[in-house]
C-alpha cells in the first residue's frame, strides 16, 4: 500500500491532534506501520494511532539499546 503525500500530512494532522507530534524520522516509522497494516490512515481509530506512536517510539529505543 502507498500513501499519497496528503494522505501521509492527514496523518501527521490527526497525531497532532491527539498531542503526537513525531518528527521526521519517527513519523517515517508511524507511516511505514500504517502501510504494513493496509490500513487508510483516515479508517485508523485514535487508539490504533496512539499504539502506532508507542510503536514509532520504542523501534527507535530498541535500536539505541542494541547500540549501546
Amino acid at each position: 500500500m502507498t500513501l499519497t503525500t496528503t494522505e501521509i500530512e492527514q496523518l501527521g494532522e490527526r497525531l497532532a491532534a491527539l498531542g503526537m507530534r513525531l518528527d521526521a524520522e519517527r513519523m517515517g516509522r508511524a507511516v511505514a506501520i500504517v502501510k504494513a497494516h493496509g490500513a487508510h490512515p483516515n479508517e485508523i481509530s485514535d487508539m490504533a494511532l496512539l499504539s502506532i506512536c508507542v510503536e514509532a517510539y520504542r523501534h527507535k529505543e530498541k535500536e539505541s539499546l542494541q547500540i549501546v
